[in-house]
């Protein structure tokens, strides 16, 4: 099993998109040698749009991996999104790890986005497959609920022959979804206890499906500050949308809790982490994770 620990830039990640501030911390990210970068999607809360400014991060890395966790799917249109992807994919010479989701479940992000709670599992199941016909090749001829196709071909084309889609959720309903259309699964807001039963019930409607997921193809968000003075109110405010989960079980304080954290969910079934730092100095905090819990775990793993 292959273990990789990957950075998330969150919605607390900062709205400061001066070049020497957020490419300095990309490329910092690079030279300590985490797998990817994975910046979220909100209509309402603060952060980059992801895919815009993944193209910009393409240009200033070269390994670096870049994930979107998760992209809002049943906001946008198919199409156009398959060619936004197309085109980050290009740009970064098949970097690209898109992970999808319905979004966020509050008042304001839902009134902001537009679309009915009661369409954006079918909108997001048929985005899925328009998406990967039009990576296939075209020219695709589609009709479906809310979009038709006729003779499309997707221009520029993907340089890779297909793309993995992972989603996001955890809810009986978006587990069967991922296990019926996707490849893998991120999760957020669980506990190690959590994520096994989900790894457990995609599994099982992956197999229902007549399909297979890998078993390292699963993963997680944690959250990770130095110190607990360090964590500002707004991330206060967001690391307690689940008051019945367990603060330990999906934030660390410290390195050696991260590492500690991240060990639970290895034998919970996770290998694929995105770690979002909340830090007053980022670059320093991301130095002692990645010397203190990252590498040692990826050794033992």
């Amino acid at each position: 099993m292959s273990v990789r620990v990957g950075i998330g830039w969150g919605p607390f990640g900062g709205n400061d998109l001066s070049p020497d501030r957020f490419f300095g911390v990309v490329e910092w990210i690079e030279e300590l040698g985490y797998d990817s970068i994975w910046l979220s999607d909100s209509a309402t809360l603060g952060g980059p749009a992801p895919l815009v400014a993944l193209a910009a991060v393409a240009a200033r890395t070269s390994r670096l991996k870049l994930g979107t966790n998760v992209l809002i799917a049943p906001a946008r249109n198919p199409v156009l999104l398959a060619k936004e992807l197309a085109t980050v994919d290009a740009l970064s010479e098949g970097r690209l790890l898109p992970a999808f989701g319905l979004g966020i479940d509050t008042e304001p992000e839902a009134g902001a986005i537009g679309v009915p709670r009661s369409e954006r599992a079918a909108r997001t199941a048929e985005t899925i497959e328009i998406v990967r016909l039009l990576w296939g090749g075209g020219p695709v001829t589609f009709s479906g609920r809310f979009a038709s196709l006729d003779g499309v071909t997707l221009s520029p084309a993907p340089i890779r022959p297909a793309l993995d889609i992972w989603l996001g959720g955890s809810s009986p309903a978006a587990l069967r979804r991922t296990g019926r259309l996707a490849d893998g699964w991120i999760g957020s807001f669980v506990s190690p206890g959590e994520l096994a039963a989900c790894v457990e019930g995609i599994s099982e409607a992956a197999a229902a499906a007549g399909r297979e997921i890998d078993d390292d193809h699963y993963g997680t968000t944690l959250f990770a500050a130095p110190a607990l003075d360090e964590l500002p109110p707004q991330a206060r405010s967001l690391l307690s949308l689940r008051p019945d989960l367990a603060f330990d079980d999906h934030v660390a304080i410290g390195a050696a809790a991260l590492r500690a954290l991240i060990e639970r969910f290895l034998e919970a079934g996770a290998s694929k982490f995105v770690v979002v730092p909340i830090a007053e100095d980022i670059p320093s905090w991301l130095e002692q994770m990645r010397v203190e819990a990252v590498e040692p775990v990826e050794q033992i793993a």
